[in-house]
């Protein structure tokens, strides 16, 4: 990357971009809101989000003064304030800015183009999704949401802040044709019954596509290995992997849909192998006098004593050289 300036965001942060007409609604007019972003604190904490990036539309018509007052909120929730303008992300107040780098090509090939700019350096925000993008399950998943997890995975193993587009972290899929900006914009499912729901969020929560509301945050919420635990899995282990906050990437590959990653500094290095087709695939890591351990493990992954890691479909697995005993 050209831009190589020193940045105040640390290197291991996650920002959540928020389509704030479209997450919740805070004062019961069937619209979203800053009052609703405010009012769902609780979630972005949980979640292990470091700031939220709005848009220049979000702050469109809202008082100074009040804005303000969002902003001091989020910043006491140990949140930073973010807007997206063209292809950057700008801070508020302080307005340093950083360019947004997202995957926008088709399936795994461009997957090693996108790592090979990561790999040069320079501080970007790194993302799978936005507003005007068909969404990542639906672009590289062949209709398999299961997909959801090794993109996750792939996000959260990079040294450099990330991005998750509002959605990603409950692997919802596109609602509507590849290329309408509208299946973006389906507000964020909250509960899967929405008459079952209080009566503020009912109007906006009937809206949501129908094929979202069985992965709407009050079920996932329930399923320990749904899209959205993984996530907090993952973003938990970021935040306090030494590699994503001060290692580089050493090393990528890619065949027939496997797809690793190793990052190497001052730690013992580690590996992320991510299988992006749907069927169970062997990965064969060098051979190291102690061998290898598991980390982290999404979906159906094992470690066998012969240096194999055996991944089931979508699945994902990040493998450390094991420490003599």
């Amino acid at each position: 990357m050209s831009d190589t300036r020193p940045s105040s965001l640390p290197r291991n942060a996650t920002l959540y971009r928020v389509d704030s007409a479209h997450f919740f609604d805070g004062d019961g007019d069937g619209q979203g809101d800053l009052a609703g972003v405010l009012r769902q604190l609780d979630y972005f904490g949980r979640l292990g989000v470091d700031g939220l990036v709005l848009s220049r539309d979000d702050r469109h018509g809202i008082p100074e003064v009040q804005w303000q007052a969002f902003a001091i909120r989020l910043r006491q929730a140990g949140l930073s304030l973010w807007l997206a303008e063209n292809r950057h992300f700008r801070a508020w107040p302080e307005g340093e800015v950083l360019p947004l780098c997202t995957l926008v090509d088709h399936g795994p090939i461009g997957l090693t183009h996108w790592l090979e700019k990561r790999a040069q350096g320079g501080q970007a925000v790194w993302a799978t999704g936005g507003p005007d993008l068909t969404r990542v399950v639906s672009r590289c998943g062949g209709g398999d949401l299961k997909v959801a997890l090794p993109y996750l995975a792939l996000l959260a193993c990079l040294p450099g802040p990330i991005g998750l587009w509002q959605g990603e972290e409950l692997g919802l899929p596109h609602a509507a044709e590849p290329g309408d900006t509208r299946g973006n914009r389906s507000p964020l499912p909250w509960v899967e019954y929405p008459e079952q729901s209080p009566v503020a969020q009912q109007p906006m929560q009937r809206r949501v596509a129908t094929e979202h509301r069985a992965m709407a945050v009050s079920r996932q919420e329930q399923e320990p290995e749904s899209p959205l635990n993984q996530c907090r899995r993952l973003l938990q282990w970021r935040r306090r992997q030494p590699l994503v906050a001060n290692g580089r990437i050493a090393a990528t590959g890619l065949h027939d849909g496997l797809l690793w990653v190793q990052l190497a500094g001052a730690q013992p290095s580690l590996t992320v192998v991510l299988n992006l087709l749907p069927y169970r695939q062997q990965h064969r890591l060098a051979p190291l006098p102690n061998g290898w351990q598991t980390e982290l493990i999404l979906g159906q992954a094992e470690l066998s004593d012969d240096h194999q890691l055996n991944l089931g479909g979508f699945a994902a697995a990040i493998v450390t050289p094991k420490v003599q005993e």
